[in-house]
């Protein structure tokens, strides 16, 4: 028996919605340093240019980790639900006698 729940991580919570603002963000940067850059020296404007480069490569990256992750754990979990069910019992279960002898 599988049993399959559509939209259970809400749209806005996404963490890929997270990575998609967070290029629209970069975008928003590399707009404004080139509006910016009309005063900087050739140099610095490079800089500009390289750091920003290296930011979207770095989100893309992200993106694709995440997704890759998501896949792999969503995999994971189809074949082994009662598993992974009585793990996560196990671990709230260690955690909740772990804290407890913290007080």
């Amino acid at each position: 028996m599988e049993l399959y729940y559509k939209d259970l991580i809400s749209e806005d919570a996404s963490l890929e919605k997270l990575v998609d603002n967070l290029m629209l963000v970069v975008q928003g940067a590399e707009e404004f340093a080139q509006a910016a850059g009309a005063n900087l020296p050739s140099q610095s404007r490079q800089e500009i240019t390289n750091r920003l480069a290296r930011l979207k490569e770095s989100c893309r990256r992200i993106k694709n980790h995440t997704v890759a992750t998501a896949q792999a754990a969503d995999k994971t979990l189809r074949e082994y639900p009662y598993s992974s069910v009585g793990f996560g019992f196990a671990f709230g279960l260690l955690l909740g006698v772990l804290l407890l002898k913290k007080r």
